[in-house]
C-alpha cells in the first residue's frame, strides 16, 4: 500500500469516527427534552388532551350536581307524601283489625 492509501483509509476512519461521536453526543443531549420537534409536538397535545378532559369533568359534575339539585326538589315532597299515605294507611289498617277482633269476640 502506499502512503496515500493509508491516507486516505486513515482520513476516512476518522471522520467515520467524528460523525459516529457527534451523533451520539447529539442523541444523548437531546435525549428526553421537549425541545425536539416530535417530543414538543407530543407534549402540546398532552397538555391540550389534559385541559379538554379536566373542563369535560367539570362540565359533567356540574350536570351531576344540578340534576340532584332538581331531582332533590321533586323527590323530598314526593317522599314525604308517600310517608304520610303510608302513616294514614297503617292507621285505617289498625282501625279494620281492631273492628275485626271486636266483632269476632261479641259474636262467640
Amino acid at each position: 500500500m502506499d502512503s496515500a492509501s493509508v491516507a486516505a483509509i486513515a482520513t476516512s476512519s476518522g471522520l467515520a469516527t467524528g460523525a459516529v461521536l457527534t451523533w451520539l453526543t447529539t442523541r444523548r443531549a437531546s435525549s428526553g427534552r421537549t425541545g425536539t420537534s416530535d417530543a414538543a409536538v407530543l407534549w402540546a397535545q398532552a397538555q391540550q388532551m389534559r385541559t379538554e378532559l379536566v373542563a369535560q369533568r367539570d362540565k359533567a359534575e356540574e350536570q351531576r350536581d344540578r340534576l340532584i339539585e332538581s331531582q332533590a326538589t321533586q323527590v323530598v315532597p314526593a317522599l314525604a307524601s308517600i310517608s304520610d299515605a303510608l302513616r294514614i294507611i297503617t292507621a285505617a289498617l289498625a282501625r279494620v283489625e281492631a273492628a275485626g277482633r271486636g266483632g269476632g269476640q261479641g259474636d262467640g
